[in-house]
Parts: C-alpha cells; structure tokens; sequence
C-alpha cells in the first residue's frame, strides 16, 4: 500500500513589531517559526504560533511559509493558530515553534518589489 503524501498549505506573517526583517531573515535560515502567547484581545497564556491563511497581499511585507503541520482545531476561519507541544509543535521557554518547509521573505528589499 502507498504511503500517504501530506498536504502542504500555505500561510503567511504580515510584518509588525513582532515580525521584524530580523525576524524574517532568523525564521528563513531556520526554517521554523515561532510565537508567544496572545497579548491582544484574545489574551492567553499558551504560546502560540499565528499567521493567515493563503497567499501575502500583494503589496504587504511579510513572509509566505509552507508547512505539512495542521493548525490547532477551532481556529477562526483564514486565521490559524498552532499551540502545544504536539506531533509537529515544540514549546521551549515560552515559546511555540514549527517547521517550515518553505519560505519566501518579502521583508527583504531584493524580494520586496511590489510592496510599499
């Protein structure tokens, strides 16, 4: 019997204070991403990793990711979010992280030609 392929999707990060072109530039030479707990409206203590889900606007800096790892269940729709640990999500001091398989980072002048 075959063995199954995952799915990949695609997501991305807009920049902000938390996604600065550091932040990127670490996020592309380790292939991971990472987040803390929410500190907005939906305040929690539970790290987690949060992007949107598709494509990055065209004319918005940030980065596009690919990832085989399912977010959590019950996420808002286009909005998700990964906590854990579990099968593909590491916690370590306060921090969630997952691997990435691609990223592309438009945070970077060289890739950031249609961006404002």
């Amino acid at each position: 019997m075959p063995e199954s392929v995952p799915q990949i999707y695609t997501y991305y990060r807009t920049e902000s204070p938390t996604q600065t072109a550091e932040t990127a530039k670490l996020q592309q030479d380790t292939l991971e991403i990472w987040g803390f707990p929410p500190q907005n409206i939906y305040q929690s203590d539970i790290p987690k990793v949060k992007a949107y889900e598709g494509k990055l606007p065209q004319g918005r800096r940030g980065i596009e990711f690919t990832t085989d790892i399912l977010p959590d269940s019950g996420c808002r729709p286009g909005d998700p979010r990964w906590s854990g640990p579990r099968a593909g999500v590491t916690v370590e001091n306060g921090c969630a992280k997952i691997k990435i398989m691609t990223v592309t980072n438009y945070q970077l002048k060289s890739n950031c030609f249609n961006c404002q």
